[in-house]
């Protein structure tokens, strides 16, 4: 009886043990249940408010970026620091938003001050800067006559049409400025001297070298201080001379052949001298130089070229004014003085002479190149001249002649 009432004790609590597990397995069940769905939503949210921070950390980085691009000034100057003593060196620099590609544009800085009321006309000093890489940076020193009242002082900074500035404050200085203390100069010896103690001081030289002793078909060389192998002296024989280490031929003496009286030595053949031209052909020409007034006058400059570029250019021309210079000055020089003393003479010298000079002109436009071209030249001329001073004249007589005759009968 005891064991059957133990058995349905063991049973029931059996039972509520078996109850009791699954409410707590089903407890357990519906905590993670729960905890799995807070979890998703926690991992929703959290990626939501992360994505959220993200763009807005974007659009807050693009927007500071375009803010700060558009806040960027054309040019800007700014010092190191806001005050300075009396010798202290002003540092400053810049920056340029928009430089020149080509880097020809000088930064151009002034200096001015005391400012009273913010501005001064008092320039102390004017310098330019090259800029490198949209930046530039330079200083100055704060000491001298200029720099003598405290106050405000203005860095004005110009590049191209843009312009920029900075102040800084001065205490003020005694205006006497920094005395550089001079560099010592080097202590330079003379030669043989050398530097003890900072003094020059003697020294001996060292003894040349023991020249050695060379053997045989050997010499001393003074540049390498060695013995090397004599150079081999060559002697070539009579009509040979040594070229580059060996003997060749002489090359023929050019002999100057013995010429006689009015021959002379050209290229190695004897020619005929040239007949130098005697004072009397160097003189002008008097008659024309007389009727013109110049020697500079076109008709006398004609000629000149006539006389010095044709003629004496061939040795029938040269021979012909030798014989016509020899007749011509025994009284050209009485005429050219009746036509100083005479205008109507010289008008009518002046009238003469014009159709020579109108056939003498035909000569500079040929090419005359051998004597015989310069007699057919020279003939043809003479005959020109020949009919117009006399054979025309002649004509034109006989013919006048020949019509009073006729009225006469």
């Amino acid at each position: 009886m005891i064991t059957n009432q133990r058995s349905h004790g063991s049973k029931k609590t059996q039972e509520k043990y078996n109850q009791v597990n699954f409410s707590f397995i089903e407890y357990i069940n519906t905590l993670n249940c729960c905890t799995s769905l807070e979890m998703r939503v926690s991992g929703i949210l959290s990626t939501i408010v992360l994505s959220l921070f993200v763009i807005s950390f974007g659009f807050s980085s693009a927007f500071a970026d375009e803010l700060t691009e558009g806040t960027i000034p054309p040019l800007s100057v700014k010092t190191e620091l806001p005050l300075y003593d009396d010798g202290d060196s002003v540092v400053f620099s810049g920056l340029i938003k928009n430089p020149d590609e080509n880097n020809s544009i000088d930064i151009t800085i002034r200096i001015l001050g005391p400012l009273i009321n913010g501005t001064s006309s008092q320039i102390i000093s004017v310098d330019q800067i090259k800029p490198v890489s949209g930046s530039f940076e330079g200083a100055f020193l704060v000491s001298g006559k200029y720099w003598q009242k405290a106050g405000d002082y203005k860095i004005l900074v110009n590049y191209g049409p843009q312009k920029a500035e900075t102040t800084f404050y001065y205490n003020g200085g005694s205006g006497k400025g920094i005395v550089d203390v001079p560099i010592p100069k080097p202590t330079v010896c003379p030669e043989g001297q050398a530097i003890v103690d900072g003094q020059c001081v003697s020294v001996e030289a060292p003894p040349p070298p023991d020249k050695p002793a060379c053997g045989t078909g050997t010499v001393f060389d003074e540049a390498s201080g060695t013995c090397i192998v004599a150079p081999v002296t060559i002697t070539c024989p009579p009509g040979q001379m040594l070229s580059n280490g060996q003997c060749i031929d002489q090359p023929p003496e050019e002999t100057t052949p013995v010429c006689g009286t009015g021959t002379h030595a050209e290229n190695g053949i004897c020619v005929p001298d040239k007949k130098p031209v005697s004072g009397e052909e160097k003189k002008g020409c008097l008659i024309a130089t007389a009727a013109y007034g110049s020697e500079l006058a076109p008709q006398v400059q004609l000629l000149r070229e006539v006389r010095d570029n044709v003629l004496f250019s061939t040795s029938s021309g040269t021979s012909f004014m030798s014989a016509f210079n020899t007749f011509y000055y025994s009284f050209s020089p009485t005429v050219a003085d009746w036509e100083r003393q005479s205008p109507i003479f010289k008008e009518v010298v002046k009238t003469a002479i014009t159709p020579m000079l109108s056939t003498l002109s035909i000569l500079n436009y040929v090419n005359i190149d051998s004597e015989s071209e310069m007699l057919g030249y020279g003939i043809g001329i003479m005959l020109l001249n020949i009919g117009m001073y006399f054979v025309a004249p002649a004509l034109v007589i006989a013919k006048l002649n020949g019509l009073r005759k006729k009225k006469s009968l």
